[in-house]
């Protein structure tokens, strides 16, 4: 085929058109997910229909506050038959939201089994006691929800922080999913209620973007998309598929904050701020969540429009994002415990 000038011409208006047609439907996508806070997918995810997850088990950890409370009520009040596990170091407190739940759902049951996530040589042996507290039924949904954060600079904290941080944030979580892999590899579990077992991981905007004074946690949260990725990658090759959904979380109203750790690991940060208070409403996270994860995506991202539009840049223009992100909304983010920023600028501190 010979190209004139004509079809030339013609050819070209194509291309032109096909890339103004790309360009808008990029842009709407865009403008959507910042009017609707959470990526274009995970905001038009359908919600799961009240027999979603009857007769699943589900495990919660940091099941006794902020997202992991609210997705126990959530779960025992808009969906029937769940089976829950909840978790976390207080045991008095998971116990009233355990009341909490059944008196709220129809036919919801919820159990509590304690752990401490930073003890890692214990988490094998909760894992077996999980899988037993249902007459043997295993888990079929992993909620890695459990964590904390950190409000101060790397020169200003121990090696302690790191490590601490490391095992709560990103190990416990791996040693969870390994304690319960066995399991979902038989042949019985494969065939369960004719579905894959899933991991939902919390982690958040520092996972992709490092963040100010949340050395620590910016590392672990890294790290749990890198392991979770190639985990999910890895079992479709050995045909024992996990469906693992990678929650990228922005500033929310928890106290994520006020429990954050600063110069060691047992020192508390105690106070809250200004993003953390204006963040997003934890019921909403929890809504779109398991919109997602039953639509089977692999990762979402859910936060305010300043740290959407931080993740989009860093997504396609990092150089932009690094230079925003050492700059201005440093002034936000870099706040420590003296109540003090960094010599960056003065500013509210908040949760990523």
């Amino acid at each position: 085929m010979s190209f004139t000038p004509n079809r030339i011409i013609k050819l070209l208006a194509a291309i032109g058109a096909a890339f103004l047609l790309f360009t808008t439907v990029s842009l709407c996508k865009l403008l959507l997910a910042f009017h609707h806070n959470s990526n274009y997918a995970s905001a038009f995810a359908a919600a799961p229909p009240r027999d979603a997850f009857d007769g699943k088990v589900f495990w919660i950890t940091g099941a006794s506050s902020g997202i992991g409370r609210q997705m126990v009520r959530h779960l025992c009040s808009s969906h029937d038959n769940v089976k829950l596990i909840l978790s976390s170091r207080r045991k008095a407190v998971l116990e009233e939201v355990a009341a909490e739940c059944t008196n709220m759902g129809i036919g919801a049951e919820a159990k509590v089994l304690a752990l401490d996530l930073s003890d890692i040589a214990s988490l094998p042996s909760k894992a077996k006691k999980a899988m037993s507290l249902y007459g043997g039924n295993g888990v079929d949904i992993l909620f890695n929800n459990g964590g904390v954060s950190t409000r101060s600079m790397a020169r200003n904290s121990g090696f302690d922080v790191d490590t601490f941080v490391t095992r709560v944030d990103f190990l416990s979580y791996v040693a969870l999913t390994k304690a319960l892999l066995p399991s979902w590899e038989t042949n019985d579990n494969k065939e369960k209620n004719n579905s894959r077992p899933s991991i939902i991981n919390t982690s958040s905007v520092t996972g992709k973007v490092g963040v100010p004074v949340r050395t620590s946690y910016s590392a672990a949260k890294h790290a749990i998309h890198g392991w979770f990725n190639a985990f999910r990658i890895e079992q479709e090759i050995v045909g024992h598929p996990v469906n693992v959904l990678n929650v990228v979380l922005g500033s929310t109203r928890t106290s994520l904050a006020h429990n954050a750790i600063v110069e060691s690991s047992n020192q508390k940060f105690g106070q809250s701020d200004g993003n953390i208070e204006s963040g997003l409403d934890p019921t909403f996270i929890v809504e779109r969540v398991l919109a997602s994860a039953h639509a089977g995506h692999n990762e979402m991202w859910i936060a305010p429009k300043k740290e959407m539009l931080i993740l989009y840049l860093n997504q396609y223009i990092p150089e932009t994002a690094y230079k925003i992100m050492s700059g201005t909304v440093a002034k936000q983010y870099a706040v420590q415990k003296e109540n003090t920023p960094s010599t960056k600028g003065d500013g509210e501190g908040g949760e990523l």
